[in-house]
């Protein structure tokens, strides 16, 4: 096999050895895994997930549950539907180096895999193959941006199906030819722009990612033949979807597995339902909340916040007609963070986004960009985000935030991961408060679990 991008990541999955985890990567996995099954639970009843099950129930049921549904289907379609639920709300992980959301694409497609796998795996299996999918995503995110991303292309789509296609390879034991005519295709199967952001489109992205997974991995394990320069060669994702001279194939992947990605890059964690890029300016507006002992949005004159202009570009929506919308209005969520003092799941219901409090507030909310001082950096701690407030008393105050809640860095803690989980899972009609904490201990308890036994009986409790 010529040595190119695709061999280079194929020869890592097919024969890195299972052991090498550091024991910090697997607590993290399970973590994500944690967060991505509770996110799974909260977004089971969002347009996206009803959309995919309307369209898939056509073809047949299948043995994958599409959790918080009581209904099964095919893994592809499982994975699909259950890809679209992690990232319904925006609560998912995230990583800096890719710019996307790994989990939310990595997790349902594990578990699809692990249905269909030929034998019962164990708890270790889904962590190392999550791993090893987590890596390949985080190595080609370091090859290719900021460039890639800035072009247009939302990441968990076009990055996300490689780390799914990963997992699945790795998880089903497919040699090195096999993996690597599963990723040469994957290339084929990706796509998905950040102009779809605002809509059911974006979580579908991550489960079209999860999907492709296991359609590429079969495809590979079939006999499909692909072109092994796919992601490099003269006609390839470096020549069509990158800008010239901006990917660096060679140094991101000779790094594969030493160090691992997520200790070099760390992981985010979510504990706002909204785009990332909203964090810090909900962390200043949360912070002059406290400070000022603002109580109700009547008491403020005008408020602005100042973001990195690829940042806003990212955030369209001033004052949001639904939920999508709100997800990525900076208005929305300042005027969230002054007024409550808080960012919560319950405040992007659809009765939330009508409150005309909220609304008349984000409409008194200035949201700006500005030149960033270091545009090749995602998110720059030299650069922070201002929020400013001004009350009718006459106060006016700016907070600066560089590291929000969650960032890497400023990690969540086990509880705080616990307590989101606890609260997704509360919020889901299919889960009871026992159902609920049988899956966090089945979770919990993967790193030692000789099968998946345990982990299928608490999904299936809940439907």
């Amino acid at each position: 096999m010529p040595e190119t991008a695709i061999s280079t990541i194929a020869t890592f999955i097919a024969g890195v050895a299972k052991d090498r985890h550091p024991s910090a990567a697997i607590a993290r996995a399970k973590n994500a895994f944690l967060d991505t099954v509770g996110c799974i639970y909260l977004g089971a009843g969002s347009e996206p997930t009803d959309a995919v099950l309307g369209m898939a129930r056509m073809w047949g049921d299948g043995p994958v549950p599409v959790l918080g549904r009581r209904t099964t289907l095919p893994a592809p379609w499982a994975a699909l539907a259950n890809g679209a639920s992690a990232h319904a709300y925006d609560l998912d992980d995230y990583t800096l180096i890719a710019n996307d959301h790994p989990s939310a694409v990595l997790v349902p497609a594990v578990l699809a895999a692990s249905e269909c796998a030929g034998r019962d795996p164990t708890g270790m299996d889904l962590l190392d193959a999550y791993l090893i999918g987590l890596e390949v995503i985080l190595r080609l995110g370091e090859a290719v941006n900021m460039g890639h991303y800035k072009l247009g292309w939302h990441t968990t789509s076009t990055l996300g199906g490689f780390g799914a296609t990963a997992a699945v390879c790795r998880l089903w034991r497919l040699n090195e030819r096999d993996t690597a005519a599963a990723l040469s295709l994957t290339t084929s199967l990706g796509s998905g722009y950040v102009s779809q952001f605002g809509t059911s489109a974006k979580p579908l992205h991550a489960g079209f990612s999860a999907k492709t997974g296991l359609v590429a991995a079969g495809l590979g394990q079939s006999g499909a033949t692909a072109y092994m320069g796919a992601l490099d060669g003269k006609v390839s994702f470096k020549s069509l979807l990158v800008p010239a001279e901006g990917a660096q194939f060679e140094s991101a992947l000779a790094k594969l597995g030493a160090p691992w990605a997520v200790e070099e890059f760390g992981l985010g964690a979510k504990i706002y339902p909204s785009c990332g890029y909203t964090h810090r300016s909900v962390d200043a507006a949360i912070d002059l909340h406290e400070k000022l002992g603002i109580r109700s949005a009547d008491e403020i004159v005008s408020a602005s916040a100042s973001l990195p202009d690829f940042h806003l570009a990212i955030l369209p929506f001033g004052v949001p007609n639904d939920r999508t919308e709100a997800l990525f209005s900076t208005a929305y969520c300042v005027a969230l963070g002054l007024t409550t003092g808080a960012n919560r799941i319950a405040d992007f219901s659809d009765d939330a986004v009508k409150r005309s409090d909220l609304l008349s507030l984000a409409a008194r909310v200035q949201v700006s960009g500005r030149t960033p001082m270091r545009p090749e950096i995602n998110v720059d701690p030299d650069d922070p985000d201002i929020v400013e407030v001004v009350l009718r008393d006459g106060r006016r105050e700016q907070a600066r935030v560089v590291l929000w809640t969650g960032a890497p860095g400023r990690d969540l803690s086990n509880g705080q991961f616990r307590d989101k989980f606890r609260e997704c899972m509360a919020l889901c009609d299919a889960v009871s408060g026992p159902d609920a904490a049988q899956v966090l201990e089945a979770i919990d308890g993967l790193d030692c679990a000789p099968s998946t036994a345990a982990l299928r009986t608490a999904l299936d409790a809940t439907g």
